[in-house]
Order: C-alpha cells, then sequence, then structure tokens
C-alpha cells in the first residue's frame, strides 16, 4: 500500500543545549514523586504498631490510595500537558506533594486522615508522569527520545532507591514518629519547584517543524482527530497493555515487597524496617541501570525492535519474582538482593521501550493525552496489584499468593509483548489500521 512521505526528522544540532537541563528538571520531579510514592512502604510496620489497622488495611491506606487517585490525575492531566505545557504541570504537582507531606503529622494517624493526605499527593503526581513523554517528544530529537523515557525510568528508580532509604531515616530522625519524619521531606518538592521556575526562564529548545515531523506531508488533521486515530490504532493498546501490565507488577513487586523484607516471620522475612530499606532500595539499583541501557539495548541489539526486549524482559520478571519464594534464595541477604536487581533491572526495559516507542511515532501535539493515557491507565494496573496483593496478604496472612499473582502477570506480558511490534513510520493520515507501514519485527 502506498504512503505519502512523512515530514523528515529534524535535526540534532537545530535542538538547543537547554534541552539537558529540562532533562535534570525532569529527572529530579519524577524522583521526588517517587520518593514520595514509596517513602511510607518500609514504615508500614511502624504504621501498623500506631495505628492498629491489619497489614492488608495499611498497605491500602498508604499504597493503594495512591495508585487509585494517581491513575485518574494522569488521564485527566494529559490533555492539561498538551495545553499548558509540562512546566506549570510540574509545579502544580510539587505543590501538592509537599502539601500532602505536611498534613501527615496532623492527620495522618488515622485511616481517613493518611487516605486524604496520600489522594493530595496523587493527585499532583499523575500530570507528571504523563509529562515525561511530552518531553521527549517536544524538546529532544527523535533519535533521543527513547533515552529521554529510559531517563523518565531512571528517575522512577532513583526516587524509589532514595525513598526506601528516606522513609526509615527520617522516622528516626524525627524521634521514631513517622508522620513527623514524612512531612519532613516537603523541601525535597521546592527544589523541584526551584528547577521548574528555571525552565520557564530558558530558550525554546525545539525548533518549529519539530511538532510535526511524525506526521506525513499534506495531512491537516486537528490535534483531536489525530488523537482518535491513534486511538483506532492497535499498536497504540498493544504498547498501553506492556504499561499496564508493567505497572502491576512494579506497584505490587515495589509496594508489597518491603512488607514482605520487613515484617517478622511468618509472614515475612524478618529484616525490619531499617533492613527491608536497605535491600529493597539496593535492588533499585538494577533498576536505574535497566532504564538507562534499554535505549542502547533496543537501537543496537534489537535493532530498534521492541518485541524481542519487551518478551525479554517479562519473562526475567516472572523468574525472577518466582525467586523470592524460594529457599536458600530468601534466606540469604546478598543472593535476594541481587535477585532482586536483576529482576528489576528488565522491569525497567519496559516502559522505556513503550513510551519510547509512542514518543517516536505520533506527533508531539498528542504526546501527553498518548502520554498520559497510557500511564494513568498503566496505573489502574497498579492498582489493581496492590489491590490483589493487599487482598491475598489479608485472607492468607502470607506473601505466597501476593507473589504469585506477580508471575502470573508477567507471564501475560510475554504473550501480550509478543504482538508488539516496532514501525519505521506510522501514518496517521486514515484512522484504519491497515494504513500502517509494513512493521519491522
Amino acid at each position: 500500500m502506498a504512503h505519502s512521505a512523512s515530514t523528515p526528522a529534524v535535526s540534532e544540532g537545530a535542538y538547543k543545549p537547554f534541552r539537558w537541563f529540562i532533562l535534570a528538571t525532569l529527572i529530579v520531579v519524577v524522583a521526588v514523586q517517587a520518593i514520595a510514592l514509596i517513602a511510607p512502604a518500609p514504615l508500614i510496620g511502624e504504621i501498623i504498631k500506631t495505628t492498629g489497622l491489619a497489614p492488608g488495611s495499611v498497605t491500602w491506606m498508604t499504597m493503594g490510595t495512591w495508585n487509585l487517585f494517581v491513575a485518574f490525575a494522569a488521564i485527566l492531566g494529559g490533555p492539561l500537558v498538551d495545553k499548558f505545557g509540562f512546566k506549570w504541570m510540574y509545579i502544580f504537582g510539587m505543590v501538592m506533594i509537599a502539601l500532602g507531606w505536611l498534613l501527615m503529622p496532623a492527620i495522618g494517624h488515622s485511616f481517613m486522615g493518611m487516605t486524604v493526605a496520600r489522594a493530595i499527593q496523587a493527585i499532583g503526581g499523575g500530570p507528571i508522569m504523563g509529562a515525561g513523554v511530552y518531553i521527549s517528544a517536544t524538546c529532544f530529537p527523535k533519535k533521543e527520545r527513547a533515552m529521554v523515557n529510559g531517563f523518565l525510568g531512571f528517575a522512577m528508580g532513583l526516587g524509589i532507591m532514595f525513598g526506601l532509604i528516606l522513609g526509615p531515616s527520617s522516622m528516626a530522625a524525627a524521634g521514631g514518629d513517622w508522620a513527623v519524619g514524612l512531612s519532613n521531606l516537603w523541601p525535597l518538592a521546592a527544589v523541584g519547584i526551584a528547577m521548574t521556575i528555571g525552565c520557564m526562564g530558558g530558550p525554546k529548545v525545539a525548533p518549529a517543524s519539530a511538532a510535526f515531523e511524525n506526521v506525513d506531508e499534506g495531512a491537516a488533521a486537528s490535534n483531536l482527530a489525530l488523537y482518535k486515530k491513534a486511538l483506532l490504532m492497535p499498536l497504540t493498546w498493544i504498547a498501553t497493555a506492556c504499561v499496564v501490565i508493567a505497572s502491576w507488577f512494579n506497584q505490587a513487586f515495589n509496594d508489597m515487597t518491603p512488607g514482605y523484607l520487613a515484617l517478622d516471620p511468618p509472614v515475612g522475612l524478618g529484616l525490619g524496617a531499617a533492613g527491608a530499606g536497605t535491600v529493597a532500595s539496593l535492588a533499585q539499583i538494577g533498576n536505574m541501570v535497566g532504564c538507562l541501557a534499554v535505549g542502547i539495548l533496543v537501537e543496537r541489539l534489537f535493532k530498534g525492535k521492541a518485541r524481542p526486549a519487551l518478551m525479554i524482559a517479562f519473562a526475567a520478571m516472572a523468574i525472577g519474582a518466582g525467586l523470592l519464594l524460594v529457599p536458600g534464595v530468601n534466606t540469604n541477604q546478598v543472593i535476594l538482593t541481587v535477585v532482586m536487581m536483576v529482576t528489576v533491572f528488565f522491569l525497567g526495559w519496559i516502559n522505556a521501550t513503550a513510551l519510547g516507542w509512542v514518543a517516536k511515532n505520533y506527533p508531539a501535539e498528542i504526546t501527553g493525552k498518548l502520554g498520559g493515557m497510557a500511564q494513568g491507565i498503566g496505573i489502574f494496573g497498579g492498582l489493581a496489584g496492590v489491590a490483589a496483593g493487599s487482598a491475598a496478604l489479608q485472607a492468607t496472612e502470607r506473601y505466597t499468593v501476593s507473589t504469585l499473582i506477580m508471575v502470573g502477570v508477567a507471564i501475560v506480558g510475554v504473550g501480550v509483548a509478543a504482538m508488539m511490534q516496532t514501525h519505521k513510520h506510522q501514518s496517521l493520515e486514515s484512522p484504519a489500521p491497515e494504513n500502517l507501514a509494513t512493521p519491522s519485527r
């Protein structure tokens, strides 16, 4: 089938170096959001003691609430990112995260109070998640976009690593009061706000023609029409499904595993809050390395093909999660840490590959909507992961079933990834899926 020519890619030299400061701001803001997400996880044992609530209830209160509200916020925030840009959304997000932290000493010791504080933080975190794809598409040339989305995952891993350390350490610095300890993290959001204000004063980094380099010549569709056409393309939903499954696994792994490590046997492994935070934070080094390496691996080792990278990553995640239940692995702290590092190393591939594909193949004007949609729907997967894990924990008072659910979800990911294809060019001239260019697998 014949296709009209696409607008040539804009050269890297046409983009201003200020884009690297924008990337640094992205790393800081996303990392702060990840710290806000994960900091309560290693404190679940302490929260149980002071609130008297069951482990499943505390897990839902602290982690499930975040996933529920951040999902809606990411989807609704996507169009706002496209309309107002990432800078105002970053400031809004940082303000909301700081407010949630500051409220915790006053209201965080009750189920409803902590739910409100976490909901406020999640509403701020949602638009931040969708803005990453928008930034890569509007501020960076095409060949750098997978790398930028890799740094997005790197920032999440960095934030989770620091959050797992800062949660227990801030509690210790506050004399054992976990709520006061969490509230003392608010200056981190102030740093994100300051860097975003710096972006506001910087130059426009991309040439005007950059926004149209993914659109067929002669196509005059509006942003809404382009978005609707993108939604009719099967690969849009396959890529989104990969994000959903990765989010399920990611949230279940990061939210449930610290409790599994910290709580006393027979429920957990008995490492305590500090030990759990150390092991889980060290594991995030693997995630960060995976996020940084995936751009090079996909382009060089896999020749730009997303499918093999995604299939290998999901398979490795299934094996790694299963090993958490194996005696000799979970009883040796060094081996356990290595297994967790390798597992999240491959987890770091998923979003960078899937969202990098979106950033390369869709017009920049709709990447905020598509990125917000993928991340938002993906977070519903994360919500399901926390809900399923919490329910299994509540019913069995063990982490075995919760972990086996993670294994099953990763195996499903292998099947979904098998349907993924990488296109050198994707036409949005017509909504019909058959107008896609011949894919390279």
